[in-house]
């Protein structure tokens, strides 16, 4: 696939890295009985914020490995439409604190 760069993650992570430090996120996924079940593995200093930014730049770099904006446009497309099947809708995380409220 190749290496790329992303120019910035920090608007998602809200921990900044040092510099030249490494972070490891795994995935793995099983098929089984027709459904994929992932696993995450990461160590225990990294927090979910760190973890979602490594993995949507990694998602990002897949999406920049395609060729050329109309191939780029398509695989973005398809995130975001997987994205969109996974929730219900982003209101509902709003709508989410009145159910079950946290205080």
């Amino acid at each position: 696939m190749g290496v790329f760069y992303l120019k910035n993650i920090s608007y998602i992570c809200g921990m900044m890295m040092i510099e030249n430090e490494t972070v490891s996120v795994r995935v793995d996924v099983t098929y089984s009985d027709g459904n994929y079940n992932f696993m995450l593995f990461v160590s225990d200093d990294i927090d979910n914020n760190l973890m979602r930014s490594v993995l949507a730049g990694g998602v990002a770099l897949c999406i920049k490995a395609e060729d050329g904006p109309e191939k780029q446009g398509a695989a973005m497309k398809e995130v975001i439409d997987y994205l969109n099947s996974e929730f219900i809708s982003t209101d509902s995380f709003e709508n989410a604190k009145f159910v079950s409220p946290q205080n």
